[in-house]
């Protein structure tokens, strides 16, 4: 029987293999141009893609197959046979409805790639807000900037919310409560834990949380010239207040200028023993009309062609962008190619997150401002105290910035005819402590997150995959003395992270790898003590 499963997968394998190709190029030139011919090409290629894990009777079968052993004692088969179950269980749509979700998913693509804000007459790049956000100091201007960067929410909340109901149909029509739970199942996450974790989660960063951002405003009203009582959410670093503002008397942003991050990311995987030039040379990675604005790494064929699109400014935020992408990538390029084609990747989506979160990390050890960046020892050693403050800051920003995310998607998948304006901002009001601006509760602000639109159900992976991040460093620290210009630590990465490549669930990678499951601790004892 296992000889007849194995034949079989090879043979779907080879089919994914031809879809995937074909969608990662597609899906590439419409983020690198924009263009109608070729958004309308992705969606052609998504809509395959679609199709294809639609399949009812290739269901059937990996389901009977994976439930029942038939793959025998060959771990990798049966590895490969549980994965297309769960792959083919998540993929079931009629093709009426997979026609309407590739037109809906096209048109809120389109919004974001070619989406510029318009502030007083002028069209602004996600980098001009960000720099507004950064540098100015006039909160007119500010809040103008802010509101500028929520005008694409109220372009695409409707879509959004159709897109919601369509992903709920599909979930409830193999047996789920809705898309939300069916999507962490499907991904080898138990929603019932992972909610579980959250909200201790919620609970451990409170305390912390509430007086790392007392302190930040204090600082923060100085700056501004407001009352702490004023402080509204353009007086922030960003347009979610997902990112740390630049305090304290070292600015990190003034490290950057002039720098040439391209030979900084080279300098610092090198010092791994990591080669990423190739990379760097099928990568796109300045901003222009017409490009998607954020970053992300794409490996479109698992057998190496791997790319990183990304819009650099020469400051800590696009260093650290880099870096992480960088660390998806050499993710991607160091999984042995002698593995199934299948099981050339990563074991799930948080653990090349914790690759790349830890990588980003490094732009705040003294070690890399020294080693990496050439600042002087005795400028380097100014770091220590200052980096450590900001890791933390950025980590209980971003955890509660989370919270928001992951919550907001269980209430807009268990019901998305809700108020899902007012809903967003309680959670905002709630988690990251903000003062809402008078009468936003009644406009969308929440759809002016891409990955709300276009990467449902993710955003609990950047949170786990800093926890996992943290477990890495601990067993890197105790056994390479860290992490900067260490051979053994690139060493570690290769035979204990990218080796298994997706043969094992995520949890037992973690174990294989550390010698322990996920432990929220780490995080715990790092930043809420």
């Amino acid at each position: 029987m296992s000889d007849a499963v194995q034949a079989a997968v090879n043979k779907v394998t080879a089919k994914i293999r031809a879809i995937t190709i074909d969608f990662g190029l597609a899906e590439w030139e419409a983020a690198t141009t924009g263009t109608d011919e070729a958004l309308n090409a992705a969606a052609e290629a998504e809509a395959a893609m679609m199709h294809f894990w639609a399949n009812p009777d290739d269901y059937q079968q990996y389901k009977t197959w994976d439930e029942s052993g038939a793959a025998g004692d060959d771990a990798q088969l049966k590895r490969m046979v549980h994965l297309l179950h769960y792959a083919y269980a998540e993929g079931q749509r009629d093709a009426s409805t997979i026609q309407e979700m590739t037109e809906l998913s096209k048109a809120l693509n389109d919004a974001f790639t070619n989406f510029r804000a318009e502030v007083d007459g002028q069209r602004l790049t996600n980098n001009a807000i960000m720099a507004i956000l950064r540098d100015e100091n006039d909160s007119g201007k500010r809040r103008a900037a802010w509101e500028g960067s929520k005008q694409v929410g109220v372009q695409i909340a409707d879509t959004i919310r159709r897109l919601a109901e369509l992903r709920n149909e599909a979930a409830q029509h193999m047996g789920y409560e809705n898309f939300h739970r069916m999507s962490l199942t499907l991904n080898e996450l138990d929603p019932d834990w992972l909610y579980s974790l959250l909200d201790d989660l919620a609970a451990k960063t409170e305390a912390p949380f509430r007086k790392t951002k007392a302190a930040m405003d204090v600082e923060l009203s100085k700056r501004f010239g407001v009352s702490v009582e004023d402080l509204m959410p353009w007086h922030y670093a960003d347009p979610f207040f997902q990112e740390a503002p630049m305090l304290g008397d070292l600015d990190f942003d003034r490290l950057f200028e002039g720098k040439d991050l391209e030979e900084l990311a080279i300098k610092t995987y090198d010092g791994l023993g990591m080669e990423i030039r190739d990379i760097i040379a099928r990568s796109d990675l300045y901003e222009r009309e017409g490009k998607d604005q954020h970053a992300f790494c794409t490996h479109i064929d698992r057998e190496g062609d791997i790319r990183v699109l990304s819009n650099l400014k020469p400051n800590l935020r696009w260093m650290d962008t880099l870096l992480h992408e960088m660390g998806h990538a050499v993710y991607d390029k160091y999984i042995p190619q002698d593995l199934p084609w299948l099981l050339c990747t990563v074991p799930h989506i948080l653990t090349t997150e914790a690759m790349a979160l830890l990588m980003g990390s490094v732009t705040l050890d003294p070690e890399w401002h020294e080693q990496i960046l050439g600042v002087p020892a005795g400028e380097a050693a100014k770091v220590i105290k200052a980096g450590a403050e900001r890791f933390r800051l950025e980590a209980l920003i971003f955890a509660r910035w989370v919270l928001v995310v992951v919550n907001f998607e269980r209430l807009l998948y268990e019901d998305p005819s809700r108020d899902l304006n007012a809903a967003w901002w309680d959670l905002v009001e709630k988690y990251q402590m903000l003062i809402v601006p008078e009468g936003r509760k009644n406009k969308p602000d929440w759809a002016a997150k891409y990955h709300i639109a276009l990467a449902p159900a993710y955003y609990q992976n950047y949170q786990l995959g800093r926890m996992m991040s943290l477990q890495w460093d601990a067993w890197l620290r105790d056994n390479s003395g860290g992490i900067v210009g260490r051979r053994r630590a690139g060493e570690f990465f290769r035979a204990r992270i990218f080796a298994p490549g997706n043969t094992m669930h995520w949890n037992d990678a973690l174990e294989f790898a550390t010698g322990e499951k996920l432990n929220p601790d780490y995080f715990a004892k790092k930043f809420t003590s």
